[in-house]
């Protein structure tokens, strides 16, 4: 069974908190993917994949190749036409200010960003069980202020009230996982919001040319990890249990089934606001 249990920074200890302020500061992000916090379930996995990876998600190359992945899902939202509604007219309509558009715009785009980013490394995670690869990189770059002076709150689905609860399950059944995306879960203080992105994503999803553009992104991910070493975290990690590893596998295999999909959502989820935003806040 897949790891449903997401642990917040609050619930685990201080080794795993420092982990968790790692995996901000390399990825520069405001707030620690979901995958990770499910892998918490499992501490040493956690630390064993992290220990081997982290140098690889801080390498020039990681990131050369996670902005190439985030340009090439734009290009297909672009050349496919593929857009939501008016962005700033739908948030207009539901009393946003302008500051607060502002805001989400810039979200979105920080959203686009990381899904890009965890669209490879989630592939790189399946490496690990699979035996790992070999490969070379080379030293990471000082992380920005981003993460080190942003955090982005992504509430947890026990938080959910009953209409966005009710939204949430429609998600799982219709995505066929058992754990909300954080780019939904962020919108659940503002449920009209949140069923309006749902239902335009679902919308998209239908579309048999966006499912096509979906493989698209996902052989080009495979394309992309060439020469990104890992090593086998089956045979560093040898407290965890074959049960475990099963529930590992069914979690991180779950999550790189969606990630070229939500990837390419997230472009075209960015294309909808009238400008291309920045980066989390707005300047």
């Amino acid at each position: 069974m897949a790891l449903t249990r997401v642990y917040e920074e609050h619930e685990v200890g201080p080794e795993l908190r420092r982990i968790y302020s790692d995996i901000r500061s390399s990825f520069d992000l405001p707030f620690v993917p979901t995958v990770f916090k499910l892998s918490a379930g499992t501490p040493e996995y956690l630390k064993v994949m992290w220990d081997d990876l982290a140098p690889v998600a801080r390498s020039k190359e990681f990131q050369v190749a996670s902005k190439a992945l985030e340009e090439f899902a734009r290009s297909l939202a672009i050349s496919n036409g593929w857009k939501f509604a008016d962005q700033e007219k739908v948030l207009a309509g539901q009393k946003f200010s302008y500051n607060d558009i502002e805001q989400i715009r810039a979200i979105v785009a920080t959203f686009t960003r990381a899904l890009a980013r965890m669209a490879l490394f989630a592939r790189l995670m399946q490496r690990g069980y699979a035996g790992g690869q070999r490969g070379r990189v080379s030293a990471g770059k000082q992380a920005s202020a981003l993460s080190r002076m942003v955090t982005l709150h992504v509430p947890n689905e026990s938080e959910a009230g009953l209409r966005v609860w009710l939204i949430y399950s429609d998600i799982r059944r219709t995505l066929g996982t058992r754990t909300v995306l954080s780019m939904y879960r962020t919108l659940s203080p503002f449920p009209g919001y949140l069923a309006s992105v749902w239902m335009d994503s679902k919308k998209v999803f239908n579309d048999a040319a966006f499912m096509r553009a979906r493989d698209e992104v996902s052989k080009r991910t495979l394309g992309l990890l060439v020469g990104l070493p890992v090593r086998d975290h089956r045979a560093l990690a040898r407290g965890v249990s074959p049960q475990q590893w099963r529930d590992l596998e069914e979690t991180v295999d779950g999550f790189v089934r969606l990630s070229s999909q939500f990837a390419l959502v997230a472009a075209v989820w960015q294309r909808s606001f009238g400008r291309i935003a920045g980066h989390f806040i707005a300047a």
